[in-house]
């Protein structure tokens, strides 16, 4: 996309923003009929060569008009379907008038991390699907562009405002507080927690803050500079970070309380550990899980990934996966999913990029068999077939295996990108830590995150499983309310 495409979109926003100002007052029909807005965006044979960001953001005139759209409901159903409550109408006010410093300012009086949440969250599943002038359109496609609308406000702070402020601190309450892990549930925790008073110090088994966000998302999604511009803000609070610690392994939680003299400790160590199909064949050469396949991406670290890439699984972690495949060198990319796509739980807007970049998806498939040639790296996969048979417990379309139809593939790379774990370093560690069956850790009060250990407090995928940031950041800041609240 170049800068004339983008000046483009900006004087054609401009225009219509300027008739429909010139109106007494702006109806209903007039709403209904605004253009809606999509940003600028790199072309897809542009973006397959490079770790750009693909979406390149609104414009003012853009911003403007998309949010002069929102019908102002008296019940906003958006913000209802927001699991962090975003007051969505009343910061799409002031964005629609052009005052975008006190826009950001109540987006930032919820949100911890606009940039990063605008970029990730999954909208469409969320507040966009819930907006009234997408229902009333009977298209939620062409609801309120709202994590647009989200990263212009605080892209705008960092590009014109000076960046985001320090949040005040209350008086040091002479507490220490352990935050296990660097992702968005421990950041979150960590920042409300400093907030309070507390001191606190975060253990990261990385290099760097982020989990997830920093190697799990392709910075094509979260550019590096987005992170770490939201991260700038733990250091000037005085939050303090030991790197390369592993919890439960270098350290115990018992040890935290006895010899570190901690007063609280919060479990935020996310689901990094990645599950196997359990096929034969799976420990070939050039078979990855998403996460090692990502994470060496993200990094820029050498990666065996040949030009005839397989990826398995439906999720957004799949379409990232195929993505970076492009990004990596692969002049083939297929995903095997074992249902089609509409029974897909990745994004809709994530699967159509994949598919504009060129991803192909076998349909109704799934490996039995990854078979090596000589030299023992992947050479071919061996498919059994599916139909789709009565709905889960989820209401999707079951998977059933027909007997007896089998098919093969080429392929010189795999990625098994079916799902995460907690991993059980901690709990092994821990007396009387409890889990469930899938390793997250159980805990005695839903609405405070306590878990079976007095002081110590868990959220994010460590309690719910793989799920958002989003929903990653809001248990975070429950459990650090919760444990203020104790220490207090």
């Amino acid at each position: 996309m170049t800068t004339a495409n983008i000046e483009a979109l900006e004087a054609s926003a401009k225009a219509e923003l300027s008739a429909l100002l010139a109106k007494e007052s702006i109806s209903l029909k007039d709403k209904l009929a605004i253009t809606p807005q999509k940003p600028a965006e790199l072309s897809p044979l542009e973006r397959r060569t490079t770790m750009q960001e693909t979406s390149l953001g609104f414009t003012e005139s853009q911003a403007r008009l998309e949010a002069n759209r929102c019908m102002k409901c008296k019940k906003p159903f958006c913000t209802a379907s927001c699991p962090i409550g975003m007051p969505v109408p009343a910061y799409l006010e002031l964005v629609a008038a052009g005052n975008f410093e006190d826009a950001i300012q109540l987006i930032r009086d919820t949100s911890l991390f606009p940039s990063i949440c605008s970029r990730v969250c999954p909208h469409e599943k969320q507040c966009q699907q819930n907006c009234a002038i997408g229902k009333s359109l009977k298209d939620p496609s062409k609801g309120l562009s709202l994590g647009n609308l989200e990263r212009f406000c605080a892209d705008y702070e960092r590009e014109k405002m000076g960046g985001k402020k320090i949040l005040p601190i209350d008086a040091p309450t002479g507490k220490k507080v352990a935050v296990i892990g660097g992702g968005p549930a421990g950041l979150a925790a960590a920042i409300d927690l400093r907030t309070f008073g507390h001191d606190v110090v975060i253990f990261e088994s990385a290099k760097e803050l982020g989990g997830v966000l920093r190697y799990g998302i392709p910075e094509f999604r979260l550019p590096k500079e987005i992170l770490d511009y939201e991260l700038s803000i733990l250091p000037k609070m005085g939050i303090s970070c030991k790197f390369g610690i592993t919890v439960g392994k270098d350290i115990t939680i018992p040890e935290l309380f006895d010899k570190e003299n901690f007063d609280a400790v919060f479990i935020g160590n996310g689901a990094g550990l990645a599950l196997k199909t359990g096929v034969p064949g799976e420990e070939l050469k050039g078979v990855f899980t998403a996460e090692e396949y990502l994470r060496k991406g993200n990094l820029s670290q050498p990666i065996e990934s040949g030009k005839n890439v397989v990826v398995v699984g439906g999720g957004n972690v799949a379409m990232d996966a195929s993505r970076m495949a492009f990004r990596l060198g692969a002049e083939k990319v297929r995903i095997v999913y074992r249902r089609t796509k509409n029974e897909m739980p990745a994004c809709k807007a994530e699967l159509h990029e994949a598919l504009e970049e060129g991803v192909e998806i076998l349909e109704l498939k799934n490996p039995a068999e990854i078979l090596s040639d000589a030299n023992g790296r992947v050479e071919k996969i061996r498919l059994d077939l599916f139909e789709l048979g009565e709905p889960d417990e989820q209401g999707r379309a079951r998977p059933v295996k027909i007997e007896g139809k089998e098919e093969f593939i080429d392929a010189d790379t795999i990625v098994l990108a079916i799902g995460s774990k907690v991993s059980s370093e901690i709990k092994d560690s821990t007396p009387g830590l409890e889990t469930n069956r899938n390793g997250t850790f159980i805990v005695q009060n839903s609405e405070t995150g306590e878990t079976s250990c007095e002081n110590v407090f868990v959220g994010g995928d460590a309690l719910h499983g793989p799920q958002t940031v989003v929903l990653a950041m809001k248990t975070g800041r429950i459990a650090a309310k919760a444990i203020h609240e104790k220490l207090s």
